[in-house]
């Protein structure tokens, strides 16, 4: 044989001989910090969308809301919580306002663990309560009133412990608008 051919017979072997330890793990480095980006971008869009769905539901909430009031002619209030948010009617028999248990669309929302709640009133950041245990002076802090007629307020939902997130702006004549807001 000529050494002609043993040269290029010995490279074609080396060909078909497969990949070397070096050339994997490279590879595998790459494989592994394109998946790490793919999670943290994912998990990034997924919070930015549960506010923006939560901000959503709210808005869709208190248009149906007012709506109703106007419909059935009764009054309707809003309660938010630090995390939470309910609706509630007003009692002209017993002149109270009363939270809305068994209602499927006016139920209490709890808000995801991670997000919070802030709510400004005529211009005044108002201190929202985790909960309360005292029914006998509740009351909304937002009315739907049946002439059509809103409480206009501005409510931010914002991941704990950051400055950015969605507002829910309502007008007195029930109009909305979405914002998202970096602080």
């Amino acid at each position: 044989m000529s050494p002609t051919v043993l040269m290029i017979r010995h490279t074609f072997n080396r060909a078909n001989s497969g990949f070397t330890l070096l050339e994997l793990l490279v590879v595998l480095v790459i494989v592994g910090i394109l998946v790490s980006l793919l999670t943290l971008s994912v998990g990034l869009l997924g919070e930015d969308g549960a506010l923006r769905r939560e901000a959503e539901r709210l808005e869709a909430l208190v248009q149906i809301a007012g709506e109703e009031t106007m419909l059935h002619g009764f009054e309707m209030g809003l309660r938010f919580y630090r995390r939470a948010y309910e609706f509630s009617i007003y009692q002209d028999e017993t002149d109270e306002w009363t939270p809305l248990v068994g209602d499927r669309l006016f139920r209490r929302r709890d808000i995801p663990e991670a997000l919070e709640l802030d709510l400004e009133l005529e211009g005044r950041d108002v201190i929202l309560e985790l909960e309360t245990d005292d029914d006998r002076d509740y009351r909304p802090q937002v009315f739907i009133m049946s002439s059509g007629d809103i409480t206009p307020f501005n409510l931010r939902f914002r991941e704990a412990f950051s400055s950015d997130g969605y507002q829910v702006l309502i007008k007195a004549d029930g109009s909305a608008e979405i914002k998202h807001d970096e602080l």
